[in-house]
């Protein structure tokens, strides 16, 4: 066990294996842990997105190199590069002494200077109530590196604001968003798995709660030129430039 500072530290299991049981505690709420060779990043809140960035070469002495403090919080995180993190979590509502979880956000970390990391972009989807299976299942984030292109299955609800949930659902389906350092995070398009007027009964809700955050859409693929999009009950196709534009949709069930 090495402390790093009071209430923050490291839980070394063993010299063989311990970058597999390392684990952070700190008294905010912990919600994102990501290793990168001998670089460690940790996610908390209470009320701001204090993204810590770990030393863990000495591993008998584990430190922090870098702090960042910035509104909600990030539950999965990717490496694009060796300075560079897209992340998906929860944008937040400061309220004083805490704060509301609300829309879902997408940001682009650079951390070239580990002391000093700072966010490069960022955008929300939706307002509070809005889910992605993607938010708590990593298998749902799908980024194609060579295309610059990162899927997530959406349910967007609109409305919400200061701990409201929204409560008008306006899409149910697949996301696609074109990624770059240079020009940020931008829709490319959406495939749509339910009419928003039609939607009951088919498990598409507002109201979730964020450590429950799903969506109908599981799962997704990029083939070639062609996003597919993968729920309990259908698989749907469509071009990757063209994707209000379903192809085909097969049953499931």
């Amino acid at each position: 066990l090495r402390s790093i500072r009071p209430g923050l530290r490291v839980e070394i299991a063993g010299d063989e294996d311990w970058e597999q049981h390392a684990s952070i505690r700190r008294v905010d709420l912990h919600h994102l842990v990501r290793f990168d060779e001998h670089r460690g990043y940790v996610v908390t809140f209470k009320k701001t997105d204090p993204l810590f960035v770990l030393d863990l070469y000495q591993r008998a002495a584990p430190s922090i190199l870098g702090e960042l403090k910035i509104p909600g919080f990030s539950t999965y995180m990717h490496r694009l590069d060796e300075n560079h993190l897209l992340a998906v979590g929860f944008d937040a509502d400061g309220q004083g002494d805490f704060a509301y979880f609300d829309g879902i956000q997408i940001q682009i970390f650079d951390v070239t200077d580990l002391a000093n990391p700072t966010l490069l972009h960022k955008t929300v989807v939706g307002t509070r109530g809005s889910g992605s299976e993607a938010l708590m299942n990593h298998l749902a984030f799908n980024y194609f590196a060579s295309r610059g292109l990162l899927a997530l299955p959406m349910t967007i609800c609109e409305g919400g604001d200061n701990g409201v949930y929204g409560d008008q659902l306006t899409f149910a389906g697949l996301m696609v968003f074109d990624v770059s350092l240079e020009s940020g995070i931008a829709e490319r398009g959406r495939l749509p798995f339910v009419d928003p007027q039609q939607a009951n009964g088919t498990g598409a809700t507002c109201g979730t709660w964020w450590a429950n955050s799903t969506s109908l859409v599981k799962r997704s693929i990029f083939m070639e030129d062609f996003a597919y999009g993968l729920s309990d009950t259908q698989l749907k196709v469509a071009q990757v430039d063209a994707l209000a534009d379903v192809l085909k949709t097969i049953p499931l069930q």
